[in-house]
């Protein structure tokens, strides 16, 4: 599957054993956190997932407001950070000519997000696994960095602080990789680094101790 022109996200991830040492280590943290949430993901497509690529239906809940997204994400090519093109699509009131489902042959109409679930699944691509979590985030502005701390009780590092920057380009990502790789150790959390990504975590818990038995 490839959309063109997109952009890149560029990303690393600390975990912490406690809210206090993350607010401790990341001194700008608390300030910077300014919206909560709670959400609940849903990944299709084991062999797209094996390829790299990540086809996802996400269910977010901000205050009084629910909103559903269907998002697609290409290989990680980065080092140091994760750097992946991704895609997103709000599908919550439904959506017309989704650029999603027509690279994967499907029909880009779609009335809401239960028939979004089924049209991946009449496709192939079905569901294998779920995980919820809670998510503060914000923004540093200093370095134009996405902050979100994460609470995750089914990943192997339930709480989790990741730094996030956005590029235009493939040469731009990789500026963007060697600005967090500064920011990591300006902050001496290198120790504390996470290369694998939630969605990689959570499958090897699943699917690594069903092997194991």
């Amino acid at each position: 599957m490839e959309i063109s022109n997109l952009p890149f996200e560029v990303e690393i991830r600390c975990y912490f054993n406690s809210y206090g040492e993350a607010y401790e280590k990341v001194p700008f943290l608390r300030a910077c956190l300014q919206k909560e949430d709670t959400w609940i993901t849903t990944f299709f497509g084991q062999e797209l997932f094996k390829s790299g690529q990540l086809l996802r239906i996400g269910n977010v809940y901000y205050y009084e407001e629910e909103k559903w997204y269907l998002d697609w994400k290409g290989p990680d090519i980065g080092e140091f950070a994760n750097i992946r093109q991704e895609f997103g699509e709000d599908i919550t009131a439904g959506i017309a000519d989704s650029i999603i489902m027509k690279q994967i042959g499907g029909r880009t109409d779609i009335a809401t997000p239960d028939e979004a679930a089924r049209e991946l699944e009449r496709l192939g691509h079905r569901k294998f696994m779920s995980f919820w979590g809670r998510n503060n985030g914000g923004l540093y502005e200093p370095l134009d960095v996405s902050i979100k701390l994460m609470f995750c009780p089914l990943l192997k590092y339930p709480l989790m602080v990741e730094f996030e920057k956005t590029a235009a380009t493939e040469e731009e990502a990789k500026q963007c990789e060697s600005a967090l790789h500064d920011l990591c150790y300006d902050l001496k959390i290198q120790d504390r680094l996470v290369k694998e990504e939630p969605p990689s975590l959570l499958y090897d818990a699943m699917f690594s101790e069903k092997s194991e038995k």
